[in-house]
Parts: C-alpha cells; sequence; structure tokens
C-alpha cells in the first residue's frame, strides 16, 4: 500500500488504484478540504469510518457520522471539509479510477502546492475530467488544454 503525506497533516493510504481507486484518509481537525469541482466521467463515495465529516453535493450540505456515507455522481459540484475539533477517517472510492491519485500524488510530492501546469497537464491527460465549479466547463477545458500544451512545451525544454 502506498502512503501520501499531506503538510496540512492528511494522510492517505491507497488501497487499489485499478478498476476504481480506493484509499483511506485520515483527515485532521479543521481541514478545509478542496475547492468545490466536478468529475466529467467518475463518481466519488465518501465514508466516515472515525469522526465527522461535513459534505457538499450540489446546494446540499450534510454532515456525515461514522458509518454514513454518500456518493457524488459525475458532474454533480462536490466538496468536503473537517471543521470540527477531531479528527476524521474516512475511504473514498473513485470510479471508475481517473485523474485524482495523479493530482493527489502531484499535490502530496509538491508540498500541497503543485504548480497549475503539472495539474494542467495531469488533467489533459484524463480528458479534463476535473472542473471547478462556479466556471462553465468549455472555457475551463479550453484553459486546461492551453496550459498543458504550455506544461508539454516547457517539459520539451
Amino acid at each position: 500500500m502506498t502512503e501520501l503525506r499531506f503538510p496540512d497533516g492528511q494522510v492517505l493510504t491507497i488501497e487499489r488504484t485499478a478498476p476504481d481507486l480506493r484509499f483511506t484518509a485520515w483527515l485532521p481537525p479543521g481541514l478545509s478540504g478542496p475547492p468545490a469541482h466536478r468529475h466529467r466521467n467518475e463518481s466519488e463515495t465518501f465514508t466516515v469510518h472515525e469522526g465527522r465529516l461535513l459534505v457538499r453535493v450540489g446546494s446540499e450540505r450534510r454532515e456525515l457520522l461514522a458509518g454514513e456515507s454518500v456518493t457524488v455522481p459525475p458532474g454533480m459540484t462536490h466538496a468536503f471539509s473537517n471543521p470540527f475539533a477531531g479528527p476524521a477517517l474516512i475511504g473514498t472510492v473513485e470510479s471508475p479510477a481517473g485523474p485524482l491519485l495523479a493530482q493527489l500524488t502531484s499535490l502530496a510530492a509538491s508540498g500541497g502546492r503543485p504548480s497549475i501546469l503539472e495539474m494542467a497537464r495531469i488533467n489533459a491527460d484524463h480528458d479534463y475530467s476535473l472542473t471547478l465549479a462556479g466556471l462553465p466547463d468549455a472555457p475551463q477545458r479550453l484553459l486546461w488544454r492551453g496550459l498543458a500544451l504550455v506544461a508539454r512545451a516547457v517539459a520539451r525544454g
């Protein structure tokens, strides 16, 4: 099993990478989590094993307790956080496996702050599956595509 450690205290243990991505995540208290986003092709399921998790799915916000799960279908805006005083242990399944592992690995390797060019390259390599909430998908895909071209040109020297 692979373990990814983040500067904010998150620890992810990768359990399986195909056909879906499965990992457990230890989330420290006060974790703000990722920005609201969507995955065009993948669903995500979050299951709380210990502690509590605040999850946004569309416009709904829910507090999940130990033993509870939520599945986010493809295309649905979502985010999660642990604004609580104690840590949370969650299980996550991305199905089918998409760019999430590459993104998480890049985040961990960069100390939590990968370059926008690296994130664009990862997103381009996975058919522009990830988009941020609040912005239309088509312009984002054009922006990701342009940044990915720059990233590849920089890599070639």
